[in-house]
């Protein structure tokens, strides 16, 4: 049973820094990366990001890993060792060690106690009962308990669903019992903006990483009691708690274990490569049955793991005790040095910090704003007219709509942007990638994040010019992949018959919305080719002498909307008497 008291709110002091990225180059998805650079812009430096060289120290590993390949970083107590797999073993994820010393000299925590952890004490179980007694918590948005349900016979036998409590509100003692007695998972949302230290933390990440937003959830499983001490009602629940399906996120994520252990299966590729938010969808059966994965490791108290959008994972808590007979370094948890409360028992606790920068800024974004740009400087002339697309409205009389080249051309990067990666294709044929394959970028490119430059916009630095030169790159490939039959399909297929558990289609454009969908797509079958082409080469040359303006656009964007979040984080966290 939980222990409840007043823990004291720690407080962060938040570390200024300035925003210096640098490139790296080209990016594999899945031939060996040992010495390989992945393109995303990043070249961090141990002096300029602190924080990022604390969790993962050598930060070249980081780089090369980044929107590629999961990442573990372990917790060290002794001096710190570096790379201690290779990044070329297929079994086993890819690891390096952090030490705890390092983080702890950052002096992140203006009010820890002596020989505290700066980053455990980011949050404790006892924590999270204050947090869920906080104004405005409701079951279902807020918060949720889930547990994981395997469908056990009929058309759907072993498929895997979240099941979740039905009901708006609980009480703590309700919620208590239910994690306990009823081996259901606690899910908190956006606890950035309802406990300071953690609001502090993800800004600190914010701003090293130039994300538009980081978003951060608890998670909260129950520990599997060992089976000697097990009661009826434990052994009820079986040998495994769970709270989530398998699944991939649409954004990168960083995940810190901050108490107890966690089982964690990693894929070690993406299902969906960079995979888009409104790419999300459960996996099948058949892409479980296949996919590969990384061998099983154990999450201990410190340790940090990297997981790149679209990558399949899934976690549980065991009977550990068991597992520790192992003696694998993959299981190994060892206790915290001077630790008066060891911090591998009890509930595993960890955060999940949600890079929103991964799906809010890519280049496919760079590319709508370098479109409107275009239009702005010139005749956005009518492509399909009213009188060949129309459509009933809410009498039922038919109304027509005319489509300019803008519309257009905004539907056609959009779909270029979603259309099936090679990695994809050769995942999903449940095969190994040979030598032949090639998967290098491909008109993925145009999913890649693009890091923002808040502070200050340096044309002339590495890391801009290298930004710039793979949007020239993805612009290539957008030129030579637009099909205007191929677009007809993505908008009847995702726009007009959207499957209803579909995320509405935002293109990583903010000013695009369903009323700009086109409703009559087969129309642009009948457009002119010549005019066609002309129109995508002129837009083309634009685009490649208009990046500055693109970047701007967007990067003005960023400022705004990283702006809003910060408002909202206050007005929460003053609510909440954080």
């Amino acid at each position: 049973m939980l222990i409840l008291y007043h823990h004291r709110v720690l407080t962060f002091i938040i570390l200024l820094l300035h925003l210096t990225l640098a490139a790296a180059d080209n990016e594999v998805c899945n031939e060996d990366h040992e010495g390989t650079q992945n393109n995303n812009f990043y070249a961090w430096s141990n002096i300029d990001y602190p924080l990022l060289n604390a969790l993962f120290p050598n930060l070249n590993r980081l780089q090369i890993a980044w929107e590629t390949h999961p990442l573990l970083s372990r917790v060290s107590f002794t001096q710190q060792k570096q790379d201690t797999q290779p990044l070329d073993n297929k079994q086993i994820i890819p690891t390096i060690q952090h030490n705890r010393e390092l983080i702890s000299q950052l002096k992140l925590i203006n009010n820890q106690h002596q020989g505290e952890d700066p980053l455990l004490s980011l949050l404790s179980v006892d924590d999270t009962a204050l947090i869920l007694t906080q104004p405005d918590m409701n079951h279902g948005n807020e918060y949720k308990l889930l547990k994981k349900i395997i469908i056990q016979d009929g058309p759907e036998k072993g498929e895997e669903y979240n099941g979740m409590l039905p009901g708006t509100q609980y009480s703590l003692q309700d919620i208590l019992q239910h994690f306990h007695y009823g081996a259901f998972s606690l899910i908190i949302n956006k606890v950035e903006q309802r406990w300071r230290p953690i609001t502090n933390f993800a800004r600190q990440l914010e701003h090293e990483l130039g994300a538009v937003e980081v978003n951060v959830n608890l998670y909260m499983t129950p520990e599997v009691v060992s089976e000697k001490d097990r009661t009826n009602e434990d052994k009820k629940n079986g040998d495994v708690r769970e709270g989530f399906e398998a699944h991939w996120d649409w954004m990168d994520v960083i995940i810190v274990q901050l108490s107890g252990m966690k089982r964690w299966s990693v894929a070690r590729e993406a299902s969906i490569y960079l995979s888009s938010k409104d790419q999300k969808r459960k996996p099948t059966l058949k892409e479980l049955k296949h996919v590969q994965r990384y061998d099983d490791f154990t999450l201990c108290p410190g340790d940090i793991l990297y997981i790149p959008r679209g990558s399949i994972h899934n976690a549980s808590t065991i009977d550990f005790d068991h597992l520790q007979e192992s003696n694998s370094d993959l299981d190994s948890c060892p206790p915290y040095p001077n630790d008066a409360l060891d911090r591998r028992v009890g509930p595993s606790l960890h955060l999940t910090f949600g890079l929103l920068e991964s799906n809010d800024a890519t280049i496919e974004t760079l590319l709508h704003y370098a479109l409107d740009a275009y239009y702005e400087s010139s005749h956005n002339e009518i492509a399909v007219s009213a009188s060949t697309c129309s459509s009933l409205n809410s009498h039922g009389v038919a109304v027509g709509h005319d489509i300019r080249w803008s519309s257009v051309f905004h539907h056609i990067i959009a779909e270029v942007a979603r259309r099936a990666h090679i990695c994809d294709h050769i995942l999903q044929t449940n095969r190994e990638p040979s030598s032949t394959d090639n998967c290098n970028e491909g008109t993925g490119i145009l999913r890649k994040s693009v890091p923002l430059m808040l502070d200050d916009i340096n044309v002339s630095s590495q890391q801009y010019l290298n930004l710039k030169q793979t949007y020239i790159s993805g612009l290539d490939v957008f030129v030579s992949s637009a099909k205007l039959a191929k677009t007809e399909t993505f908008i009847q297929t995702h726009l007009l018959k959207p499957p209803p558990d579909d995320d509405a289609l935002i293109f990583h454009y903010p000013s695009y919305s369903q009323d700009d969908v086109i409703i009559c797509p087969e129309a642009l079958n009948g457009l002119p080719g010549d005019i066609f082409i002309h129109q995508l080469k002129s837009f083309n040359q634009y685009a490649i002498e208009q990046f500055d303006k693109a970047f701007a656009s967007l990067n003005n964007w960023g400022k705004q909307r990283r702006q809003e979040d910060r408002l909202q984080q206050r007005i929460s966290l003053d609510r909440v008497g954080q």
